[in-house]
């Protein structure tokens, strides 16, 4: 009865909380004006029970992953021996993700009904749980594709419970007491429109053919002429990608002149930013070593307020926490949905250029001296 008690004082006091913030029209649902309450009030409850609590519900159940005996007979045809490895490899991974799914879930939901102080080394042990869930599901992958049901709501689920754990990926070196802020942006208005670079009626700006040779690819280099010279850091995980950013790069779709450094870490981005200014920068959205929200954090507290932020990903629009991650400093979005080596700087030229268009040529261009 007494939990009861302090339950329905919670929610009161949420509601309270997000009064004033919806009062300000500065969020289009009560759910977020309550989300904003709690994380200005994260001395009075979780703020990772308040992420967990209202995230939209991911419809991940067992059943909708393969079964090891469904993956051992689809490949037969490749010889006995090579369907068992492959339905082992499989079925390994599956184990495990499920057993660390279950630990996660039942730490999500005390957090949720009793929220508790959590230790920085606590956190950071979760998440490498969280990673080598993730892992799995890219093992698995590797097997039956990004469209398997299991598969895709598998990485949306962990991808969610690792914005909830938020650890401290800097390996214990942040202060206690210095906590990362929830916002930069509570001056400014969020546009879903400008973060996704889209037009005032929501059609996107980013180019649809863009493969060598089409109108769309002969377009997009005209647009990277326009481009400045800038210093731009391409942050990626998968070394093929970074290699197609050197080469993207040598044929000037980041601009005539631009320099272009990649980083394969979120670490060894911030030890370089801690030197060198970018005016770009461009981040895979999900990393080995955190989400990208984290290291942007990082930078903004650092006192960069000028650097261009532009978060890359396969999310579809719909999945693209969008005004979460403008809140923590990005700057805007850009669907990785079909680069390729021969056709990717082309897409990101476009990007850069349309980002330009909506801000200012100045934008690009706060370190070029």
């Amino acid at each position: 009865m007494k939990k009861l008690s302090v339950l329905l004082l919670a929610t009161g006091f949420l509601y309270m909380a997000a009064g004033n913030v919806f009062a300000q029209g500065r969020y289009i649902s009560v759910g977020q004006a309550i989300r904003s309450g709690v994380m200005f009030n994260a001395q009075r409850t979780s703020r990772i029970a308040a992420r967990e609590f209202f995230a939209n519900r991911i419809p991940l159940a067992v059943s909708q992953f393969k079964t090891p005996e469904v993956i051992r007979t689809s490949l037969i045809a490749h010889g006995v021996q090579e369907s068992l490895r492959t339905s082992e490899q499989y079925r390994v991974n599956l184990e495990k993700f499920l057993e660390i799914k279950k630990e996660m879930d039942i730490f999500l939901r005390y957090q949720l009904l009793e929220p508790q102080q959590v230790s920085a080394a606590e956190l950071n042990s979760l998440w490498a749980e969280a990673s080598e869930a993730f892992f799995c599901l890219q093992r698995m992958e590797r097997i039956v594709g990004a469209s398997d049901p299991g598969v895709h709501f598998g990485k949306l689920y962990i991808q969610r419970v690792m914005a909830a754990l938020k650890p401290n990926y800097m390996g214990g070196s942040f202060k206690k007491g210095n906590l990362l802020p929830q916002k930069f942006r509570s001056t400014e208005t969020f546009n879903v429109n400008n973060f996704l670079l889209k037009d005032p009626n929501g059609v996107s700006l980013t180019m649809k053919n863009t493969m060598p040779g089409s109108e769309g690819f002969i377009k997009a280099k005209e647009m990277a002429a326009q481009l400045p010279a800038m210093k731009v850091a391409v942050l990626n995980d998968d070394p093929e990608i970074l290699e197609w950013a050197r080469a993207w790069g040598a044929q000037g779709f980041f601009g005539k002149g631009s320099r272009v450094a990649v980083f394969d870490s979120l670490t060894k981005l911030m030890e370089r930013t801690k030197d060198v200014k970018y005016d770009v920068i461009l981040m895979d959205y999900v990393l080995d070593d955190g989400l990208s929200v984290f290291m942007i954090d990082r930078i903004r507290m650092a006192g960069d307020k000028s650097t261009v932020i532009l978060v890359n990903s396969a999310l579809m629009d719909d999945e693209v926490p969008a005004e979460e991650l403008f809140e923590h400093g990005a700057d805007g979005f850009i669907s990785s949905v079909g680069f390729r080596a021969d056709n990717g700087g082309a897409r990101v030229a476009n990007a850069l250029y349309n980002y330009m268009q909506q801000h200012g040529r100045e934008a690009l261009t706060p370190h070029k001296k």
